[in-house]
């Protein structure tokens, strides 16, 4: 028989595999103050004071020879185990676990597992009312939290100055699960995102260290912090051109819109507008639109609008204010840059209908104002179809916030919130371009049980946004990946073409066809959008590096291909055995075996859940949810991934397709 007792996080003991209950807590408390001690015996002195510290000297006593017999009745066969003497107590450790022994251990050795033993805070769930104990609880936890982050940090420093993202990501995040705002770690992550490349994610884990500190200590980030936040904003370095500003289409950035409206919806209204005012800008081929993810990045607490502007690499900057009510009234401004002038400013005043029409002006005058050739065409050609009802369109602004939150939950909110505005204009093309994002998102991300419910849910929806509104670029970029998905191969690319033709500067569209290029058998046109997704979205999120890395597979670059899937390797489940094929194939096979092990770890708890996979189904899988449509290409990743190491069915990836 073997004891473990569990002293950090909840406090629980077992024996073999059956829980100890106990009669009252002192007696609990009394096994861990003896657990505690190392097996060195304790003074019932000692033991009697802490536990019962309000009676006299002999009424102590005797209540702890009652605890004594109510823990050995607690453990039975193993009571033994609890020693007695005259004047002290112990608890033997022969057939004893105690789980601080391994971290104290860890702790002297440096042991990189220390992350993974510590289970949480000394006690956390065992506090008595007694103040003698509760001291010594709550100093025994402060002590050793203090030497599991200090030992951690040294680590996760370490972890970092290696360039191990994989160990850096694993120790930062154990590290604020502990202390969410501990700013070293914080601070380390962000020099990681930094050292890979990943803007984006280094900007969050500012904001996130920065909204942690503000929420527990009520203070702002270091210098030393707020020195990074300005590396990352930093623009890139750049050649002056004389005589003016350099050729090519002007660079526009609209920042987020500050709303002066009371109550919750605040936040939502201003993002969700100064996005729609993006779109409806990025469809001027003349234009270059940086991202709306890039521009709310650099537009900080304090920042100034020009500044914004030079650290995106935009000439104008587009930004105003919102305040709601029965009505809304949008003032937009727009600025040069170089110059620090005011080009143009409006106000805009829309009740219960009018909205899109109102955006649509928005972005008519900017172009306007920037008295450049602009194909003012495009607008008319492209304009969706504006929603006329302001219940709607504040449904359609509360939906597309959720779905930038990217999780399970998020996206059942933000459908719920489109079916409603559905309900209240069945031919509201957004709310089913919205639908079909909250299906296309569950299908190809978070849902593997469910592939062919969501699937067909996504095309409905798609096919019947792109039924109502035709120059939605959006719901086109979709219904080609759900055409893709499906083998049907001409007309996905048919879809893909048309939503590149409708918007340019879609950022997130633009990466995506990278990725749908690639699998149709053009990896050099998928560069190039790649390219371009980056440019205007330079702060963008984790899964451009792997929809970017995808056209560099099928053009056979490996060097390439590894480069940039390493910056986000777990974004989705295959991206290890991705990698693995890429080192396989430039002679490192030694790092490609620890790849395909990572990636099939990740296949056992994700898509299998737990249960072995048949022989040769992670590459079936692979290859099903990679459709390419050359059978070269398809023949070039199941050699890869044999080379790999991988079991590879000689039929693996070979479905019927219509197109």
């Amino acid at each position: 028989m073997q004891l473990t007792i569990r002293t950090l996080g909840r406090f629980a003991v077992q024996i073999d595999d059956t829980p100890v209950a106990f009669a009252t807590r002192k007696a609990a408390a009394l096994l861990a103050l003896l657990a505690h001690a190392g097996g060195r015996p304790v003074s019932r002195e000692r033991l009697a004071a802490m536990l019962w510290p309000r009676g006299d000297a002999l009424q102590a006593r005797a209540s702890l020879r009652q605890a004594v017999a109510q823990l050995r009745r607690a453990l039975g066969p193993l009571a033994g185990r609890v020693g007695t003497a005259a004047d002290t107590l112990w608890l033997g450790r022969d057939r004893v676990t105690v789980d601080v022994d391994a971290v104290q251990a860890a702790l002297a050795a440096d042991d990189p597992n220390l992350g993974a033993l510590y289970g949480g805070p000394f006690l956390d769930d065992l506090a008595l009312p007694e103040e003698p104990f509760e001291d010594w609880r709550r100093a025994e936890a402060a002590r050793l939290d203090e030497r599991v982050q200090a030992a951690l940090v040294r680590m996760l420093l370490q972890a970092v100055a290696d360039g191990d993202g994989d160990r850096a990501a694993e120790l930062g995040e154990c590290l604020l699960a502990m202390d969410p705002a501990l700013e070293a770690a914080h601070a380390a992550l962000i020099r990681l995102h930094l050292g890979r490349g990943a803007l984006g994610s280094a900007m969050r884990q500012y904001e996130r260290c920065r909204a942690a500190l503000a929420r527990v200590y009520g203070v702002a980030p270091s210098a030393e912090t707020e020195a990074l936040r300005r590396r990352i904003a930093a623009p890139p370095a750049r050649r002056e051109e004389p005589g003016g500003p350099p050729p090519g289409p002007p660079v526009v950035a609209v920042l987020p819109f500050t709303d002066l409206s009371d109550g919750p919806d605040a936040p939502y209204r201003a993002a969700g507008i100064a996005e729609d005012i993006t779109a409806e800008l990025s469809r001027f081929r003349s234009l270059r639109v940086i991202a709306r993810h890039s521009a709310f990045a650099v537009a900080g607490p304090g920042v100034d609008a020009a500044d914004a502007g030079r650290r995106l690499g935009a000439r104008y900057i587009l930004t105003g204010s919102v305040r709601g009510g029965g009505a809304l009234r949008v003032v937009t401004e727009l600025i040069d840059v170089a110059t620090g002038h005011y080009l143009w400013s409006h106000r805009y005043d829309f009740g219960a209908d009018g909205v899109g029409a109102a955006l649509a002006d928005i972005a008519g005058s900017v172009v306007g104002a920037l008295a450049a050739r602009i194909d003012t065409a495009v607008l008319e050609e492209g304009r969706r179809r504006p929603i006329d009802d302001l219940g709607t369109y504040d449904l359609w602004l509360r939906a597309l916030a959720r779905l930038r939150v990217g999780s399970g939950d998020a996206h059942l909110e933000a459908r719920g919130l489109l079916e409603r505005a559905l309900a209240a204009d069945p031919d509201c093309a957004r709310a089913h371009a919205g639908l079909s994002l909250t299906y296309f998102n569950e299908w190809s991300c978070l849902a593997w049980d469910r592939w062919e419910e969501n699937a067909t849910q996504a095309q409905r929806h798609a096919e019947a946004a792109v039924a109502r509104d035709p120059t939605d670029h959006v719901t086109h970029a979709v219904l080609g990946r759900i055409l893709l998905y499906r083998r049907d191969f001409v007309r996905a690319e048919r879809h893909a073409e048309r939503a590149m033709a409708l918007n340019p500067n879609d950022a997130d569209t633009l990466v995506q066809n990278a990725l749908s290029f690639a699998y149709l058998g053009d990896p050099a046109r998928g560069i190039a959008a790649a390219e371009a997704a980056i440019r205007l979205n330079p702060f963008h999120d984790d899964w451009y590096f792997v929809f970017a890395a995808a056209p560099y597979l099928i053009a056979r670059d490996m060097g390439r291909l590894v480069d940039l899937a390493q910056r986000a390797p777990d974004v989705a489940i295959d991206i290890r055995a991705f990698i693995a094929v890429g080192l396989a194939l430039l002679g490192r096979e030694d790092a490609a075996a620890r790849q395909m092990s990572r990636f099939l770890d990740h296949f056992r708890r994700f898509v299998t859940t737990g249960r072995e996979p048949a022989p040769g189904e992670p590459a079936r899988w692979i290859m099903h949810v990679n459709p390419l449509r050359r059978p070269e290409d398809r023949a070039f990743l199941r050699q890869g991934l044999a080379q790999a190491g991988l079991p590879v069915p000689p039929d693996a990836g070979e479905e019927p397709a219509p197109g």
